[in-house]
Parts: structure tokens; sequence; C-alpha cells
């Protein structure tokens, strides 16, 4: 045996070794994949951390700056809690006495409800539910999401409760019950909407899948399937075009009013945490005044307490709340203002045509076969059309219109905001209306534009044609 004692041999010896451990498999430490319910708990705790400080710093800067007469850490908490329960839609109880509670010539009752939602704030919590859902919708397979959603629901709504303890104080009274279930049916909502934007189907969040079940059904089913899901959508799109066209009306109005606006700030003086507050108020308010701007279009209107009604027949608005906003609404009835109504036949149409557009309309094919008088079948079916496609519109709209309506709780201030009801009957109304005019004018201006194309096309033929002819005469005469 040979052996090397030499110092190169030792040098190739480590060399050899240092190779050897470089290409061996390194062990990595790894955490090991946390549980879908610990995940639900994580993003709890973060969205309550999260929405409690947004509320909690903006009040102690104020409360620091003499913006508040109370300075004690016990009064910030209170507030900051009741303004948390006030994002999250919880009604409270206030209960005042006469004299604390008169305001101008009234004397307002003892008691009474609260409930206030501002869905600019309501947002918020809203955005966070969605990102938690979003989150556990990647880490989880369809039929564990529940693992995850269910301590998420759950521990928000423990942290409303728990909220709603801390709040009551002074004047104010909440339901730690009402607090928690009204937390957690936003998180809920949110959270589900997440669900829904990362799985892109509401069958997968759940493990079911639809395209299997579907292809069960007959051809003639679904057709019928088919029709109302674009129909459906139809209606989303008719929701959807009805709020953007309502807040341009009301950035209209308020655009035109904007001097009396600034003569509302300049009246109430409030100085600058009080200007700091009400424009915070108002951005928190803005969903809720495009809701009533929505309202006034469809001719229902909104109150803004109790005997004062806005509308466009109606302007009876002698005692409105001291909201500098208020101020850019139209006071008074003109003729022309019942051109608003545009608005909501306006959002119809666009949802008329996009149904034409889609090309789902297995209805009036069905009528079309069973009826052979061919405008009485596309009246009959476009007539349809349009009934369902409002229905929907207001079933949409509904909720949020209800939502938006304000109650203080005290006196004359405890009806502000449109009928939910009746707005959304309205809006149906102009909504089918609109959808059934969309929807006639679609083909007429798909054939106009068509024979437009076939003009520019037959036109540019003709001009390639001179250009040939002129050049094969002008290689002729130089021949």
């Amino acid at each position: 045996m040979r052996v090397c004692c030499s110092a190169q041999c030792g040098a190739d010896a480590g060399t050899i070794e240092a190779m050897a451990s470089s290409t061996a498999p390194k062990r990595s430490f790894r955490l090991p994949v946390p549980p879908l319910w610990l995940l639900g708990v994580v993003e709890a705790v973060q969205a309550v951390l999260a929405t409690a400080l947004l509320v909690a710093v903006p009040v102690l800067a104020m409360t620091l700056a003499g913006g508040f007469s109370g300075d004690d850490p016990v009064f910030i908490m209170n507030f900051s809690a009741q303004i948390w329960l006030i994002v999250h839609g919880v009604p409270v109880e206030l209960a005042l006495t006469a004299g604390a509670a008169a305001i101008g010539a009234e004397v307002l009752p003892e008691t009474g409800w609260m409930h206030l939602v501002p869905l600019g704030f309501t947002l918020i919590p809203l955005a966070l539910g969605w990102r938690a859902g979003a989150r556990l919708a990647r880490g989880s397979y369809a039929n564990q999401l529940w693992q995850g959603l269910l301590p998420l629901v759950l521990l928000y709504g423990a942290a409303g409760a728990g909220m709603g303890v801390l709040g009551t104080a002074g004047v104010i009274t909440v339901s730690p019950l009402t607090a928690g279930l009204c937390a957690a049916a936003v998180m809920m909502i949110g959270a589900l909407a997440g669900c829904y934007a990362e799985a892109r189907s509401a069958t997968r969040m759940i493990g079911v899948d639809l395209e299997s079940a579907v292809e069960r059904f007959s051809q003639r089913m679904k057709w019928a399937g088919y029709y109302l899901w674009a129909v459906a959508r139809a209606g989303v799109v008719a929701s959807i075009a009805a709020v953007g066209l309502a807040a341009a009306l009301f950035a209209g109005f308020v655009a035109a009013s904007w001097m009396d606006v600034a003569n509302a700030y300049q009246q109430l003086d409030p100085g600058f945490w009080g200007v700091v507050g009400l424009t915070l108020l108002h951005l928190g308010l803005l969903p809720n005044l495009i809701l009533w701007m929505l309202a006034y279009a469809t001719g229902a209107g909104f109150s803004v307490g109790e005997g004062s009604v806005l509308a466009p027949g109606t302007a009876d608005v002698a005692a409105m709340p001291a909201v500098p906003v208020l101020a850019g609404l139209p006071d008074q009835t003109h003729p022309m203002t019942f051109a608003v109504i545009a608005v909501p036949v306006l959002a119809g149409a666009i949802a008329g045509w996009w149904l034409m557009r889609e090309g789902e309309n297995h209805l009036d094919d069905f009528f079309a076969l069973r009826i052979s008088f061919r405008p009485a079948s596309l009246a009959l079916s476009t007539l349809l059309m349009g009934i369902l496609t409002g229905l929907i519109a207001a079933l949409l709209m509904i909720g949020p219109l209800w939502i938006s309506h304000i109650s203080l709780g005290i006196g004359r201030l405890s009806d502000i905001g449109p009928n939910a009801l009746i707005s959304a009957g309205m809006l149906a109304v102009w909504v089918g209306l609109g959808a059934v005019v969309g929807h006639m004018l679609a083909p007429l201006a798909h054939q106009r534009g068509r024979r437009r194309k076939v003009s520019a096309e037959g036109s540019s033929a003709e001009g390639a044609s001179a250009e040939g002819a002129s050049a094969e005469g002008l290689s002729a005469s130089r021949g």
C-alpha cells in the first residue's frame, strides 16, 4: 500500500473533501405549512388591528390638538370604539335628556336608535376582508376553504362584540351581540367576494364542478340557463351604469353650487379640526350621497329630515341638516329637473345594448319559432327582457339604497335618505324601459356601422382601381 505524506497530496485530499462537501445536498430548515384555521386567525387579527388603528390614530391626533373637550384615555378608547362600530353599520341607542337634546325650536325624544353607515369608510373593512379571503383561497383546496373562513369571521365578530362593550359609554348604548353580528357580516361579505375573485367561480369555492352538472341538462334547459345568466349580467351592467351616471349627476350639482357649499363652511366656522372632520364626514358619506342622487333621478326622491322631501317634483328643504355638501343639492323645482330621469333610462339602454351584443337572447328564438308574426314575437321577447333586467337591477340596488338611509335617532333627523322600496321600484321601471329601447336600437346602429364600413371599403377599392388605371394609361403613353 502506498502512502503519500507530501504537502501536495494533502492539498489534493483537501480539495477532494471540499468538492464532496459542496456537492452533498444541503439541509435547509423550513417552517411547516400552517393550518388554514391559523391563517384565518392571523388574517382576522391583522384586519382588527388595521381598522382599529385607522380609527384610533386620527382620534388621538385630534384629541391632542384640542379638537375634543375630553382628553383622557378612557374617552379616546370609548369614542374610537363608537366610530369603529358606526363604520361597521352597528346600530346604537341614544339616551338624551330633553334639555341636552333640544335643537332649534324642537324638543327631541329622550331615546332613539341611531343607524348611520358611512359607506365610504365601510369599504375599508370590506377591502381587508377581500384581501383575507383571496389569501385563504390561494392557500386552500376547494373543500377546505371553510376551515380558514370560519375562524376569520368568528374572531372578527368577537372583536366586534368587544368593541360593543367598550363603546357603551355616556349617552350611547350598544348591544354586544348586534355589534358582533354586524362586524361578522361585513367581514364575511368581503371575504366571500375575495374568494370569488380568486377562484373565478362561486362553485369552485365549495368544490362543485358546475360545468359537469350543466352537461346533464337538456339543450332547452341549457338555453334557458344561458339566457337567465345573460339577463342577470345585464342587470349588473344596468346597476353599475346607474350608479356611475348618478355620481356624474351629483358631481354636476355640487360643481354648479360650489359657492353655496363654501358659504356653508364659512357660516359654520368650525375651526381647522372642524373643517377636517366635516371633510372626512363628506368623504365617508360620498357613496351614500350618490345613492341618494340615484333615488332622486328615479323620481322617488329622498328625505332630508321628517317633513322635508327632495325630488324632481318636490323641493321642501326648509330645515336641512347643517352639512355643507347638502347645500349643493337642488333646493327648488323646475320643469327641466325631470330630465334627470334620463339617468336610469340611459343605464337601462346600456344594459339592453350590451345584451344584444352578448347574443344570448334565446327567449327571442323561442318566441320566433312559435309566433309567425315577427313584430309580435320580437315585441314580446323584448318586453320580457326589459322586465327581467329592471327587476334584477332593482334587486341588486335595494340593499345599498336601504343601507344608505340614515337615522340619527333624534327628532326630525331620524329620517334622512331614500325609501329603498319605492326607489328600487321606480328604478326597475326606468331601467326596463331603457333596456327595451337600447335592445331595439342596437341592431339599427350595428347595421349602420356595417354600411359605413362597406361604403368605406368600396370607396377605397374604387380609389385603388382609379390609381391603377391612371398608372396603366401613363405607362401606355410613355410606350
